[in-house]
């Protein structure tokens, strides 16, 4: 890690005529996050990796947010994806060099700087995209029908959140939104259940709807002294589950964009079991970090072999690929190629 932050440091001392970059952020919701936000922590991982880079950051966005290496901005409204020119200028200092926008919205305004676009969701309605908008994985890109000029930035991490654990307890994880079929939480409870393992659900509910027929007609039902709900969980007891798990249970079921709690896992120690959809195959590695299959059978007999993969082999491949100054290295880059085409 020493290495990455020293040649990162070198590079960006020769950014820009010799200087470092002024970024903006703009994001509009409250940061940080406690709880369930993927796209909020990517972004103060990325604010984190850029200023320990040397980088100077201001972050424009509602009141009550508290970026760490930054300057805080606020803007008098919440929920706006796409501000009016006139309601962010007069808050960008003069000294800026880019503008850094982080939502799946289309931004055509002029913002008095030159701007990029990091995309999160998965989304197949914007075609045609310019060079500034950002993928966040290759999956993603291609779901979004992305094109050449379209550059790909995995998401990193910051591993000073996580607790690296080789020793695991008795138990596997599910942990992501319970109430979103695709994420497969009734895949993981089947795995479970075949291979007579303990399962431990956690995760949001948002969809009261969901609550009333799916949660209660059916996965209450498969609640027992192996397979338990704790409800949303966040900090330090998130991080404990994580580390303490024999594996992570990740049954996704559509193109995932990315799917941040595999890489918490795999910075915890904890191997992934998971589906061959979307980014899955650009994180794990297959009888490495984790194990990719196609159906329940193949996540039973995952479970049964999770004692092969070494946790070492999981942090390793954080520390190469998905910390956040490898992650800040890339949109440094990315920045300075924008701001010498606009020269």
């Amino acid at each position: 890690m020493t290495f990455i932050k020293k040649s990162c440091k070198k590079l960006t001392n020769n950014l820009v005529g010799g200087r470092s970059l002024h970024i903006v952020f703009y994001y509009p919701k409250k940061l940080p996050v406690k709880e369930y936000g993927g796209v909020e922590r990517a972004v103060v991982w990325l604010i984190k990796g850029l200023s320990e880079l040397g980088h100077k950051i201001t972050f424009i966005g509602p009141e009550g947010s508290s970026v760490a290496r930054a300057k805080n901005v606020f803007v008098p409204f919440v929920d706006v994806k796409v501000p009016a020119p006139d309601a962010i200028k007069k808050l960008i200092p003069k000294d800026s060099d880019i503008i850094h926008f982080n939502n799946d919205s289309l931004f055509e305004n002029n913002y008095g700087l030159p701007s990029i676009v990091t995309v999160y969701g998965t989304v197949s309605n914007m075609k045609g995209l310019d060079a500034r908008y950002c993928f966040i994985s290759g999956a993603q890109k291609k779901y979004w029908g992305g094109q050449e000029q379209n550059p790909v930035v995995h998401i990193g991490l910051d591993q000073s959140e996580y607790i690296y654990r080789k020793e695991k307890d008795d138990y596997f994880l599910f942990l992501s939104r319970v109430d979103w079929d695709v994420k497969g939480v009734d895949w993981a409870i089947s795995a479970a259940n075949k291979a007579g393992v303990r399962l431990i659900i956690a995760g949001n509910v948002h969809n009261i709807k969901f609550v009333n027929s799916y949660w209660r007609g059916y996965l209450k039902k498969q609640l027992s002294d192996r397979i338990h709900y704790v409800g949303p969980v966040g900090g330090e007891l998130k991080a404990m589950l994580l580390a303490k798990a024999r594996a992570l249970i990740f049954p996704t079921r559509w193109c995932e964009a990315f799917g941040i709690v595999t890489i918490e896992a795999l910075a915890s120690g904890t191997p992934v079991i998971t589906t061959h959809n979307g980014a899955m195959p650009e994180i794990i590695e297959h009888a490495k970090t984790g194990f990719l299959c196609k159906d329940v059978n193949e996540m039973t007999v995952a479970i049964k072999n999770i004692g092969s993969l070494k946790a070492e082999d999981c942090l390793e491949s954080v520390n190469e690929k998905f910390n956040h100054l490898r992650m800040a290295k890339d949109y440094t880059k990315l920045y300075v190629n924008l701001l010498e085409r606009q020269k």
